[in-house]
């Protein structure tokens, strides 16, 4: 599928929370990410070409106030998750927290006769589901069904961060932070599993939010990772592949440390904040894990000469055909830059036998 210069005539910008152009491409955002995944890409996607999909009737989506669906949200923001936990929306961050200072639990050791986990098949997935299958068969873009709060998130919920980060290393309660996280990764499969089963093919995978760090490293080194997190986040990744579906996870903070354990841990694809040393992490290990790579060398006020020559450069160094990456929504210069990236890229692999 060799380029033609008739792709990008018409590009145009669609305005909306992620990056997103359309080109008249010879197939589907969708299926380039996709076909990323394979080390068959046609160009380099951007990272509007996937997105999160979060209906309202889960009840962490509504808590959170982070709903993505067909119809606009109109209904309360904050309140009960899935686990009858109550969070309080902050408008000006756009989002909510469980207020600290009173935890549900207060003892770990204790998870099993204070937490309930939520009957997932209780959940109105037969009427939820209706209103988005046509939203969801209509859209160009892979959809990837989002789980907030994972698994150290989880347990921030329950405990306050500062107990949560000190029960996944104090060695008297390790065992039994083993067995409530090994709880949530089944709980992940039931969900995953409700998920396949109502909407089949009109998503591709899931995601799922576990932020592991601050601006200036992680919360926890990989040793801590390697044994609290990785081996129940591969339970859920192994079963979702095995399903054929693509794992995506959502991890905030300078994490670059920790991408190993992001590899073992079986994600498909990392979405990562533009504060870590990608130039360093995708020479390293963009062959083992697809990354959003902001464009953080190309200044969003320069003009549109220097934003084709900075996206030259970019594609030089990170548009490679078996090592395939994202254009991260951070720091992205814009359309022209955008477009030029897009032509470059159609060039580099649209053109390969």
């Amino acid at each position: 599928m060799k380029f033609d210069p008739k792709e990008i005539e018409n590009a145009k910008l669609i305005q909306g929370r992620r990056v997103m152009i359309d080109f008249a491409s010879p197939i589907t955002p969708r299926e380039n990410f996709k076909r990323a995944l394979k080390r068959e890409q046609l160009w380099m996607p951007m990272a509007g070409d996937k997105f999160n999909f979060t209906p309202e009737f889960v009840p962490d989506n509504r808590a959170r106030a982070l709903i993505t669906q067909a119809k606009p949200y109109e209904g309360p923001k904050g309140g009960p998750d899935m686990f009858g936990i109550d969070w309080e929306y902050v408008p000006s961050a756009a989002g909510s927290i469980v207020r600290p200072g009173n935890p549900t639990l207060k003892d770990v050791t204790q998870w099993k006769e204070i937490i309930k986990f939520p009957d997932v098949d209780s959940w109105d997935w037969e009427n939820g589901t209706k209103p988005d299958r046509e939203y969801l068969a209509n859209n160009n873009r892979s959809p990837l069904f989002c789980l907030y709060t994972g698994f150290f998130e989880r347990l921030i919920s329950f405990m306050d961060f500062g107990p949560a980060a000190y029960a996944l290393m104090n060695r008297k309660t390790k065992d039994t932070v083993k067995e409530l996280m090994d709880k949530i990764a089944d709980l992940w499969i039931d969900v995953a599993d409700h998920v396949f089963k109502y909407y089949g093919d009109l998503v591709d995978g899931i995601t799922i939010h576990d932020d592991w760090g601050a601006q200036d490293g992680p919360f926890f080194n990989d040793r801590i990772v390697r044994e609290m997190l990785v081996p129940y986040m591969r339970k859920v990744t192994d079963h979702i592949h095995s399903l054929g579906y693509i794992t995506n996870l959502h991890s905030c903070g300078k994490v670059e440390k920790l991408i190993p354990c992001m590899i073992e841990a079986g994600w498909d694809c990392w979405d990562g904040m533009a504060i870590n040393d990608f130039h360093l992490i995708y020479d390293l290990y963009g062959d083992k894990l697809l990354m959003n790579v902001p464009a953080n060398d190309c200044p969003a006020d320069a003009d549109d000469d220097t934003k084709r020559k900075c996206a030259a450069e970019y594609a030089d160094e990170f548009a490679i055909k078996d090592k395939p990456a994202t254009l991260s929504n951070y720091n992205d210069p814009g359309f022209v830059f955008d477009v030029e990236l897009y032509r470059l890229t159609r060039l580099k692999f649209g053109n390969e036998d």
